[in-house]
């Protein structure tokens, strides 16, 4: 069992996070482009999954919020390890962990890869998380969701490194996560889809796109769109 003060950096950090872990017996696992192939029933279930959730009677709102669980489990995945210097999984191989009533229970990216130097690290952390994201952006936009190059989608693979980091960093992650959230926000190529800066109270992070929970009645997310001030943090 880990204690609160365990002394790695990695387990200590990434408490809060969604991390790729074993799958249950109620689950079951697909190959990612399974996943986001329209012709297949998760995308549907998944949107369906969200709607009921949420009560939500748009369609929009669930296929969004499809892709922000999506890009919420590669980024607790893979920015961790960005930010301490370590090697972080793959795109190839990736496989989806579905649950019976169609949600995304979870995310098994592939092999971990050489990330090479730190000038170029940051670029191919956004390598890999493009090439999980891209197919199914167009797999939700063929079952009647946003264009697939939609600020809708791409603002929750930009928008959650900062949250991912502010947790790591409260968490106790260690080392420069305004430097990390920087480098990986400029890797993107959408810097304007999050604001970061450093606080007194830690690393503070403000998405620009909206996830629409706040729809459902449930309240604002810490990094809501909504929000846009650190004194409101």
């Amino acid at each position: 069992m880990e204690s609160d003060t365990d002394p790695n950096p990695l387990t200590a950090g990434t408490r809060a996070l969604a991390r790729p872990g074993h799958t249950t017996t109620e689950t079951t696992t697909v190959a990612w482009e399974r996943f986001c192939d329209p012709e297949q029933p998760y995308l549907a279930d998944n949107v369906r999954h969200w709607q009921r959730r949420a009560g939500f009677e748009h369609h929009r709102a669930g296929t969004v919020l499809v892709a922000f669980r999506a890009c919420w489990l590669m980024l607790c995945a893979t920015v961790p390890e960005y930010h301490l210097g370590m090697d972080f999984p793959s795109a190839p191989g990736t496989r989806a962990v579905v649950a019976p009533d169609g949600f995304l229970h979870g995310l098994l990216p592939g092999p971990v890869v050489r990330t090479g130097t730190d000038e170029d690290r940051a670029s191919r952390w956004w390598a890999e998380v493009s090439r999980v994201i891209t197919p199914l952006t167009r797999g939700l936009a063929e079952t009647g969701g946003p264009p697939a190059d939609s600020d809708q989608y791409w603002g929750n693979a930009v928008g959650l490194v900062g949250e991912v980091l502010r947790r790591a960093d409260r968490d106790g992650i260690g080392g420069d996560t305004l430097a990390s959230a920087l480098a990986l926000r400029a890797a993107t190529g959408r810097e304007d889809l999050l604001r970061v800066a450093a606080t007194p109270e830690g690393l503070w992070t403000r998405r620009r796109t909206c996830c629409q929970m706040w729809r459902s009645g449930t309240g604002y997310c810490t990094e809501c769109v909504l929000h846009d001030s650190p004194a409101r943090g």
